[in-house]
């Protein structure tokens, strides 16, 4: 049985930037992408899971979070310019048609990765994430401590209570700490989320899609949610009961089993 000590650290050099990811399984690719401000961090329950399913998983750090340096030392501000480094980190490994798999601003880079680049994916599982999401005011000038001296309270705060209610303590306090020191990155990932807009690409997309919803999700609403399900042509939706903005981390065995079972209807898996 695959456990987290079994999870794998490793770097390697992606459009220039020194970036860190984590990898466990041997199956068909799945490449895992976190949430604003956060890191790969955020998958280490379901790493091990999805590898028991017949996955060969990977979660980085995108540029400029955690152990991933920026590149050119800019943040990215714009979903496009992540799900691009997404794309590139899976050519940089030689994945072969993987899934692709993210949360909140990972979630809108699934799909923006999927309007562009679907062809090459075998399947995108969007959590959390919106065809457009204008749930979050953009925090520009916030990278600046003098005017928004709270901003890194604020930011962590947003990210616990969007748990869903009956999550326990000590998993709010392991969350708070994931987005401890990323003042500058999460401005851009929020930036990015405010102004994120795939509505009139994504009826290109021919992979099969997965959206996910937690019904206690505050800043994924259920319109916007389905206005994102039927711009896809060959999508379904999945609302998970009890859960918050942090699917992967609330419940990471439902989470498995919801990918599992999708690519193996999909033939991605056997």
């Amino acid at each position: 049985m695959a456990t987290t000590e079994d999870i794998r650290g490793h770097y390697l050099k992606v459009n220039g930037a020194r970036t860190f990811y984590d990898e466990i399984g041997d199956g068909h690719p799945i490449v895992c992408v976190h949430t604003a401000g956060a890191c790969s961090l955020e998958y280490t329950y379901l790493l091990p899971l999805l590898a028991e399913q017949g996955f060969h998983a990977y979660a980085l750090d995108l540029p400029g979070h955690s152990r991933s340096y920026p590149v050119n030392w800019k943040p990215h501000r714009t979903i496009h310019e992540h799900a691009e480094f997404v794309h590139a980190f899976a050519n940089t490994l030689g994945l072969k048609r993987p899934v692709i798999m993210g949360c909140s601003i990972g979630g809108d880079i699934t799909l923006d990765y999927a309007a562009h680049h679907s062809r090459e994916m075998a399947a995108g599982i969007p959590m959390e994430g919106l065809s457009r999401s204008p749930t979050f005011p953009s925090p520009t000038g916030l990278t600046h401590p003098s005017w928004g001296p709270g901003w890194q309270d604020q930011l962590e705060r947003a990210a616990s209570e969007s748990l869903n209610r009956n999550c326990p303590a000590e998993k709010r306090i392991e969350l708070r700490w994931q987005h401890r020191g990323a003042q500058v990155s999460a401005v851009g990932d929020l930036e990015a989320w405010a102004a994120h807009d795939v509505r009139s690409l994504l009826g290109k997309v021919e992979c099969p899609m997965l959206v996910v919803c937690g019904e206690d999700d505050f800043w994924v609403p259920r319109p916007l949610v389905e206005e994102t399900v039927k711009l896809l042509k060959n999508a379904e939706v999945s609302y998970l009961k009890g859960i918050g903005h942090y699917p992967m981390f609330e419940d990471p065995p439902l989470i498995a089993r919801l990918a599992g079972d999708f690519c193996r209807k999909h033939s991605i898996l056997k």
